[in-house]
């Protein structure tokens, strides 16, 4: 049962943009953002003058097989919603994302070289 007046409307405590974007994008954004720390804390501390970069190789290749999910999952919804008409926008940003974050990593690696 609801109190107060009939004319006002509930608050919704998500953002609109939030909701425009997709909680399924902003999770992928999420991981791919905890993906260096976790291959950093999994390299551990070594004694000075080894190099092991097994922990970041994990990570990002961990990342880069949930990005090719995350790809092939959003490129199915955006065939399934344009089947049934509805919008496409959150799919399409989906689809987007890994190869923004791939194209960035390869940039990020050649301006490191």
């Amino acid at each position: 049962m609801r109190h107060g007046r009939e004319d006002e409307a509930e608050a919704d405590p998500t953002p609109a943009s939030l909701l425009k974007f997709g909680q399924r994008n902003i999770l992928y954004i999420g991981f791919v953002a905890l993906s260096v720390p976790l291959g950093m804390a999994l390299d551990g501390p070594r004694p000075p003058g080894t190099l092991s970069h097994g922990g970041i190789a994990f990570a990002l290749a961990l990342c880069g097989v949930v990005s090719a999910i995350f790809f092939v999952l959003n490129a199915g919804l955006v065939v399934i919603d344009l089947a049934k008409g509805r919008r496409i926008a959150k799919a399409l940003i989906g689809c987007a994302l890994p190869l923004v974050f791939g194209f960035g990593a390869v940039v990020a690696r050649r301006m490191m070289m």
